[in-house]
């Protein structure tokens, strides 16, 4: 005779076992699935962004921070990144292009540590550029228009990034106040001027306010 104990046990080992290889099955399938999942680009808007005005011409330096949500086998790259604002009163939509991305530098042997004694140069061409979840790129961008006829008033603004992967692009809206004692300001071409969103004050709407 057997052992109905003993058998008992045999068969119920072998249940475990074959849970335990399909629960291992299921994961090496999940692993592998998310190994093989678009990375899905995050892009990330700062809490700043400079202009400057040069000659006739109106540039706004902007460093988005860009990253991926997984780690994959594959990587992202970004192919172009676009720069529009939009007056929401109407009016002519300045054209803007990616100049090049810049970075910026502090005189350390300057009196005061304020803006004269903090630039900019260059950093390199608008070029594609990799992103994965380890190396998150954050360049300063610098876009330049010279068609911009500043008016005051709240204009829309959009930054799109478009990738390899997708046709689908990225698109990241925001907005920006100025006000006509601000354009005078920066018609002087005297200089770089800031603009945050959370400046006391204005920091509903999320809208970039003058912060020169």
């Amino acid at each position: 005779m057997g052992d109905p104990a003993g058998q008992r046990f045999r068969t119920g080992h072998t249940w475990v076992a074959s849970i335990a290889s399909m629960a291992a099955l299921a994961f090496s399938a999940y692993n592998f699935a998310e190994t093989q999942e678009d990375p899905q680009t995050v892009v990330t808007l700062p809490l700043s962004l400079k202009m400057i005005r040069s000659g006739d011409q109106t540039s706004v330096f902007i460093q988005p921070s860009v990253s991926t949500r997984f780690d994959t086998e594959d990587v992202e790259m970004v192919t172009h990144v676009r720069l529009r604002l939009r007056p929401e009163a109407g009016g002519p939509e300045p054209e803007f292009f990616w100049q090049q991305n810049v970075k910026w530098w502090v005189n350390r042997d300057a009196k005061a540590l304020d803006k004269t004694s903090i630039w900019w140069e260059f950093a390199s061409d608008p070029t594609p550029f990799v992103v994965t979840k380890s190396d998150v790129k954050q360049p300063v961008m610098q876009f330049t228009s010279g068609s911009w006829d500043i008016r005051p008033g709240r204009f829309d603004g959009t930054l799109t990034v478009e990738r390899a992967s997708t046709s689908a692009p990225i698109k990241r809206p925001f907005c920006l106040v100025l006000l006509q004692e601000h354009i005078t300001t920066l018609l002087k071409n005297d200089g770089w001027y800031e603009l945050r969103t959370d400046v006391p004050g204005h920091r509903e709407g999320g809208c970039y306010h003058w912060y020169g």
